[in-house]
């Protein structure tokens, strides 16, 4: 618990975005009764809460408002998961793998249906059909140009060699 934590303890702290873990020492622990704050008149009846201020190399992170009797704080907003406890660090690290393998699996489901609404689309869309069409008929123009042209390369180059 974070109201237990004493100077010199070792706090993990994640930093979600990048993903990285660093190991910061508490250098002070302070637990009191929560400001009262309009905006969360709630807020009061949570209980103790903790600011404690860790370094991190020649950083001093401050964390206010640390629910006293958790082991580990979510600041979704800075993307920081922060814990007293290695294991829970871990699991809150495998937690995120396993959201990010759930997206990875569910790729070429998501391909498959963006490819099928596409189809939709155009089947219900007569100007997207008419575009679609004439952009076909433009690579087929495309396609037989090229064609002609190294038809016309090709005669042409037997040409010259029969007259030399």
């Amino acid at each position: 618990m974070f109201q237990s934590l004493q100077q010199g303890a070792t706090l993990y702290i994640l930093y979600k975005n990048e993903p990285r873990v660093e190991t910061g020492r508490v250098i002070s622990v302070n637990t009191h009764m929560p400001q009262y704050n309009p905006a969360q008149p709630m807020g009061m009846l949570n209980g103790l809460v903790t600011d404690i201020s860790v370094t991190v190399g020649p950083d001093t992170l401050p964390f206010a408002s640390l629910p006293a009797s958790a082991s580990v704080a979510n600041f979704n907003d800075k993307g920081i998961f922060i814990s007293e406890d290695k294991g829970l660090l871990i699991n809150e690290l495998t937690s995120m793998r396993d959201n990010s393998q759930r997206v990875v699996d569910s790729y070429e489901a998501h391909k498959n249906l963006r490819d099928k609404c596409d189809e939709l689309l155009i089947s219900l869309n007569p100007d997207k059909q008419k575009e679609l069409a004439q952009a076909k008929e433009m690579s087929d123009l495309r396609g037989e140009l090229a064609e002609m042209k190294r038809m016309l390369s090709a005669v042409l180059g037997t040409k010259k060699e029969e007259t030399i």
